[in-house]
Protein backbone atom coordinates (compact mmCIF):
# COMPACT_ATOMS: atom_id res chain seq x y z
CA UNK A 1 0.00 0.00 0.00
CA UNK A 2 1.39 3.38 -0.99
CA UNK A 3 1.25 5.98 1.75
CA UNK A 4 0.19 9.49 0.92
CA UNK A 5 3.01 11.98 1.34
CA UNK A 6 2.01 15.00 3.33
CA UNK A 7 4.62 17.31 1.90
CA UNK A 8 2.66 20.15 0.49
CA UNK A 9 2.13 20.18 -3.22
CA UNK A 10 4.84 17.77 -4.40
CA UNK A 11 2.40 15.42 -6.13
CA UNK A 12 0.57 18.28 -7.85
CA UNK A 13 3.86 19.81 -8.97
CA UNK A 14 5.01 16.48 -10.40
CA UNK A 15 1.73 15.97 -12.25
CA UNK A 16 1.92 19.49 -13.71
CA UNK A 17 5.53 18.89 -14.82
CA UNK A 18 4.50 15.63 -16.47
CA UNK A 19 1.69 17.36 -18.37
CA UNK A 20 4.13 19.98 -19.65
CA UNK A 21 6.72 17.32 -20.54
CA UNK A 22 4.01 15.40 -22.40
CA UNK A 23 3.20 18.53 -24.37
CA UNK A 24 6.87 18.87 -25.31
CA UNK A 25 7.03 15.19 -26.32
CA UNK A 26 3.97 15.65 -28.51
CA UNK A 27 5.69 18.53 -30.32
CA UNK A 28 8.83 16.43 -30.78
CA UNK A 29 6.74 13.59 -32.25
CA UNK A 30 5.00 15.94 -34.68
CA UNK A 31 8.38 17.30 -35.77
CA UNK A 32 9.84 13.82 -36.27
CA UNK A 33 6.78 12.79 -38.26
CA UNK A 34 7.12 15.80 -40.57
CA UNK A 35 10.81 15.13 -41.10
CA UNK A 36 10.17 11.44 -41.64
CA UNK A 37 7.46 12.10 -44.19
CA UNK A 38 9.77 14.30 -46.24
CA UNK A 39 12.43 11.59 -45.91
CA UNK A 40 10.01 9.06 -47.39
CA UNK A 41 9.40 11.47 -50.24
CA UNK A 42 13.13 11.57 -50.92
CA UNK A 43 13.61 15.23 -50.02
CA UNK A 44 17.10 16.52 -49.15
CA UNK A 45 18.23 16.44 -45.53
CA UNK A 46 18.14 20.24 -45.20
CA UNK A 47 14.44 20.24 -46.13
CA UNK A 48 13.71 17.42 -43.68
CA UNK A 49 15.47 19.24 -40.83
CA UNK A 50 13.73 22.51 -41.65
CA UNK A 51 10.32 20.81 -41.80
CA UNK A 52 11.01 18.99 -38.55
CA UNK A 53 11.91 22.20 -36.71
CA UNK A 54 9.01 24.13 -38.21
CA UNK A 55 6.47 21.43 -37.35
CA UNK A 56 7.90 21.08 -33.83
CA UNK A 57 7.36 24.79 -33.16
CA UNK A 58 3.85 25.17 -34.57
CA UNK A 59 1.25 25.51 -31.79
CA UNK A 60 -1.05 22.52 -31.54
CA UNK A 61 -4.77 22.77 -30.73
CA UNK A 62 -4.26 21.09 -27.33
CA UNK A 63 -1.36 23.31 -26.21
CA UNK A 64 -3.45 25.93 -24.43
CA UNK A 65 -5.55 23.33 -22.62
CA UNK A 66 -2.53 21.34 -21.46
CA UNK A 67 -0.74 24.47 -20.28
CA UNK A 68 -3.86 25.70 -18.48
CA UNK A 69 -4.32 22.32 -16.79
CA UNK A 70 -0.70 22.31 -15.61
CA UNK A 71 -0.86 25.90 -14.38
CA UNK A 72 -4.16 25.20 -12.62
CA UNK A 73 -2.57 22.28 -10.77
CA UNK A 74 0.38 24.46 -9.80
CA UNK A 75 -1.86 27.23 -8.49
CA UNK A 76 -3.93 24.65 -6.57
CA UNK A 77 -0.68 23.29 -5.13
CA UNK A 78 0.35 26.77 -4.07
CA UNK A 79 -3.00 27.09 -2.31
CA UNK A 80 -2.37 23.73 -0.56
CA UNK A 81 0.95 25.05 0.71
CA UNK A 82 -0.59 28.31 1.90
CA UNK A 83 -3.50 26.73 3.79
CA UNK A 84 -1.14 24.09 5.18
CA UNK A 85 1.02 26.90 6.63
CA UNK A 86 4.04 25.50 4.85
CA UNK A 87 7.16 27.50 4.15
CA UNK A 88 6.62 28.85 0.62
CA UNK A 89 10.36 28.50 -0.04
CA UNK A 90 9.66 24.73 0.02
CA UNK A 91 6.58 24.94 -2.24
CA UNK A 92 7.44 22.99 -5.41
CA UNK A 93 4.52 24.50 -7.33
CA UNK A 94 5.57 28.04 -6.49
CA UNK A 95 9.17 27.34 -7.54
CA UNK A 96 8.03 25.81 -10.86
CA UNK A 97 5.70 28.70 -11.73
CA UNK A 98 8.29 31.32 -10.78
CA UNK A 99 10.97 29.56 -12.82
CA UNK A 100 8.84 29.43 -15.96
CA UNK A 101 6.50 32.40 -15.66
CA UNK A 102 8.20 34.88 -13.35
CA UNK A 103 6.78 36.77 -10.39
CA UNK A 104 4.66 39.24 -12.36
CA UNK A 105 2.91 36.47 -14.31
CA UNK A 106 2.40 34.48 -11.09
CA UNK A 107 0.35 37.30 -9.61
CA UNK A 108 -1.87 37.33 -12.70
CA UNK A 109 -2.33 33.55 -12.52
CA UNK A 110 -3.28 33.71 -8.85
CA UNK A 111 -5.73 36.54 -9.49
CA UNK A 112 -7.35 34.57 -12.33
CA UNK A 113 -7.57 31.45 -10.19
CA UNK A 114 -9.21 33.38 -7.36
CA UNK A 115 -11.84 34.70 -9.77
CA UNK A 116 -12.44 31.19 -11.09
CA UNK A 117 -12.70 29.77 -7.56
CA UNK A 118 -15.14 32.51 -6.51
CA UNK A 119 -17.47 31.45 -9.31
CA UNK A 120 -17.08 27.72 -8.62
CA UNK A 121 -19.98 27.37 -6.12
CA UNK A 122 -22.36 29.00 -8.62
CA UNK A 123 -21.14 26.75 -11.46
CA UNK A 124 -21.46 23.66 -9.24
CA UNK A 125 -25.03 24.67 -8.42
CA UNK A 126 -25.74 25.10 -12.15
CA UNK A 127 -24.37 21.62 -12.90
CA UNK A 128 -26.43 20.01 -10.13
CA UNK A 129 -29.66 21.72 -11.21
CA UNK A 130 -29.07 20.88 -14.89
CA UNK A 131 -28.74 17.16 -14.11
Amino acid sequence: MKRHRRRGCDDLAELARNILKGKDRLHEAVGRAAGGLLGLLGRPRIERVFAQELARRIPLPVDAKLSAAARGLQIAGLYVCIIGSRDLADCACLRDVLRVEGQERLQGLIQGAMEDWRGLPRRMHDVVTDS
